[in-house]
């Protein structure tokens, strides 16, 4: 059975003393800026979050690689304060979908439940019958 997924956020709040920043050697005017995160994100998560991240109009200017427990925003030295922002709000819209997901297993589980214990009664029921036939 497939397993719940956790949430993930940056590490708030996020230490400018302790983050990596340095520059992108393939691109002029380009940093990298190394993000912590709470956990280091499943497989679902990170399709969610890459799915979220291309649905937004705001790719222009930032790449994003997650490493680890590690967010890299790839990006030009201006308006950092806004990306961050803006990584937040798909980070918050992941989780949202990451709830969805979770909801959506949780009702699947309950569902397969029900259905064997409905198997369980049916097959308690024949056995109690071959019993009755294998009596006589």
């Amino acid at each position: 059975m497939k397993e719940v997924v956790k949430k993930v956020s940056l590490v708030e709040p996020i230490d400018v003393e302790t983050i990596r920043v340095k520059r992108y050697p393939l691109f002029k005017d380009a940093y990298v800026i190394d993000l912590p995160l709470t956990e280091e994100p499943n497989y679902i998560w990170r399709i969610f979050f890459e799915q979220e991240v291309k649905s937004s109009l705001h790719l222009w200017e930032r790449k994003i690689v997650i490493v680890g427990r590690t967010l890299k925003l790839i990006t030009t030295p201006t308006r950092i304060r806004e990306k961050i922002e803006w990584l937040k709000k798909v980070i918050e819209k992941t989780n949202s979908r990451i709830d969805e997901y979770n909801k959506a297993l949780e009702e699947a589980r309950k569902a397969e439940e029900a259905i064997k214990r409905v198997d369980e009664e049916a097959m308690k029921r024949i056995r109690d019958e071959i019993r009755w036939v294998t009596r006589r």
